[in-house]
Parts: C-alpha cells; sequence; structure tokens
C-alpha cells in the first residue's frame, strides 16, 4: 500500500513542477487492473510513473497496484504490488502503437482464512518474479489510453495472466 501510495503522490506532485526539456519524456497515469488468476479474480487499481528513452523505442514504468480480492464470508485476503516494466514499441507510431513489455515483479499476498485452510488469518507472504506481455497505446502526445496483457511467473497466489487498461499523460 505504500508503493501505491508513493505513486500517487508523484503522480499529483510532478505537474505541479516547473518545466524542462525532460518533461516531454515523463509520463504517468492510473489504470483499472484484473489478475486473472489470483484469488480466482481480484480487479484493483494501480498508478504508474514512466519515462521513455530518447531516440528509441523503449519506455520505462513504475508501477503500483492494490487489488480487492473476493475471499468469502471473512473477507481479510489482500493482494498488492509493485512492478519495473520496460516496454519496447513494435510500431512506433504516434495514433496506435503496439509493444512489447517484460520486467521484475513484485506480489504482497495476505492469503486470508479460506485458502490457507485455517479458522485464523494465514501467513502474508511476499514474492517476487519475472512478467512478459503485449500491449498497444492509442492517442497522441500529452494524452494516450493503452490496455496490455501479461503472464507473471509469481506466486500470487499463483502464476497469473494480469490485464490492464488505463490513461497515460505527459509523452
Amino acid at each position: 500500500m505504500r508503493h501505491l501510495a508513493c505513486v500517487v503522490v508523484l503522480g499529483l506532485v510532478l505537474p505541479l513542477m516547473p518545466s524542462s526539456p525532460a518533461e516531454a519524456q515523463l509520463s504517468y497515469g492510473g489504470h483499472v487492473v484484473e489478475a486473472r488468476d489470483a484469488f480466482g479474480g481480484a480487479r484493483g487499481l494501480g498508478a504508474r510513473v514512466g519515462v521513455s528513452v530518447p531516440l528509441l523505442p523503449l519506455r520505462a514504468y513504475g508501477t503500483a497496484e492494490y487489488f480487492r480480492p473476493d475471499c468469502g464470508p471473512l473477507d481479510r485476503c489482500g493482494l498488492s504490488g509493485v512492478s519495473l516494466d520496460v516496454n519496447y514499441a513494435i510500431l512506433p507510431i504516434p495514433l496506435l502503437s503496439p509493444y512489447l513489455t517484460g520486467g521484475v515483479v513484485a506480489r504482497r499476498v495476505h492469503p486470508g482464512p479460506a485458502a490457507a485452510g485455517l479458522s485464523g488469518d494465514g501467513e502474508a507472504f511476499t514474492d517476487r518474479g519475472v512478467h512478459l506481455g503485449v500491449g498497444v497505446t492509442a492517442g497522441v502526445v500529452g494524452f494516450r489510453l493503452f490496455g496490455e496483457a501479461r503472464y507473471e511467473f509469481v506466486r500470487a497466489p499463483e502464476r497469473q495472466v494480469v490485464m490492464r487498461i488505463g490513461l497515460l499523460l505527459g509523452s
């Protein structure tokens, strides 16, 4: 949760900072996200801050997400995480640009009593791994929509497909 708060604060503060040549390379935004396999499917919200690499079709993003899984009547499970994503534009054209994505991910899982088979809470754990996927951005400079699907090789609580749809502001 702390990581998500940091990304949200950065997203609110960056637009207020004085202009600079590097500003054209920064982007930030938010998204809805679904972990298709975790807890039978968990939806959530995320935020990201990124930078484009000059003269190369690469963008790097720091992303934080918080999911609200449906764990049953006691509803004490949880899932959150952070990732470092690198996107490589396959066809870097302004209006519609498909890309490949990959990176590292850390997921914090609180399995809750139902998943742990316990009368009390199961022990929370953090697992780290990598992810690979595809995505597309649509829009013009300053405002872009994006969608991506990726596969995470991490126990959260199992390897999973993660899908995102969101909005990016900036370059």
